[in-house]
């Protein structure tokens, strides 16, 4: 059966988009020279897929193999080193391992709003010169706890919010000095991620996993944390302040 490809996305943004073996550290991005980038780091199973796998559990079922909290994301290496030399690496090692990597770039990624600033954020949002007005949609304001509520996000998704919020005073006045050089700016940012959104929602996405999506979308072809970060302040942005997410 295997990972669902949003399930993959979605490990790859907690991790960072970085090989998850201690000290490796390996970003695990394709950059394409034509279209979006594309992760490239595997979804290593942290109790095995199948009977003949290093680790696996009779006992679980093939959706909670493939889920998420049961995978940690790795380069081809040492995703081979844990299944080969399975022994080194048993089911309690791995699982510590990912709660440590994925709390390690959860932090660095909290702090780094912080340091946000117009450079970070052109770089980030650099596709939006060549995006479309949106036709439809409006800024108005809704109080993000009632959109926390109506898209029933849980505590992970609201920390990021949060953390994200700091930088919210940053990211409105870059919007509000590329709007003076283009009055279109605001309505390509908002239709950017408004088409990625509904193609989500289309697809089924709902709650957390259509956040983290929405996060990795956000996140795409950005190496470094501090670009990394700022695609996430803009995000939060218009989560914030209009309709890319439903009210």
């Amino acid at each position: 059966m295997g990972a669902t490809y949003p399930t993959r996305i979605i490990l790859a943004f907690r991790s960072g988009g970085m090989c998850a073996y201690p000290k490796c550290g390996k970003h695990l991005t394709y950059e394409a020279k034509v279209g979006a980038d594309t992760y490239v780091g595997e979804a290593a199973h942290i109790r095995g897929e199948k009977p003949t796998a290093a680790r696996y559990d009779a006992t679980m079922t093939d959706e909670e193999r493939d889920n998420v909290r049961n995978l940690i994301y790795m380069c081809t290496d040492h995703h081979t080193i844990i299944d080969k030399v399975d022994k080194d690496w048993p089911v309690g090692t791995l699982q510590t391992l990912k709660e440590v990597h994925e709390s390690q770039v959860r932090e660095a990624m909290e702090v780094a709003f912080a340091d946000v600033a117009f450079p970070e954020l052109e770089r980030s949002i650099s596709w939006v010169t060549t995006q479309p007005p949106a036709v439809n949609g409006s800024f108005d304001l809704v109080p993000p706890d009632e959109k926390i509520k109506k898209n029933a996000l849980t505590n992970g998704a609201r920390h990021i919010i949060a953390a994200g919020m700091t930088a919210r005073s940053t990211v409105s006045a870059y919007v509000e000095a590329e709007a003076h050089l283009d009055s279109d700016f605001p309505e390509r940012l908002k239709a950017g991620f408004l088409e990625e959104y509904y193609a989500l929602r289309k697809q089924g996405h709902k709650g957390d996993e259509l956040f983290e999506l929405m996060c990795s979308f956000a996140q795409r072809g950005l190496r470094n944390q501090a670009d990394r970060t700022a695609g996430l302040a803009v995000l939060i942005y218009l989560f914030e302040i209009c309709d890319v997410f439903e009210k």
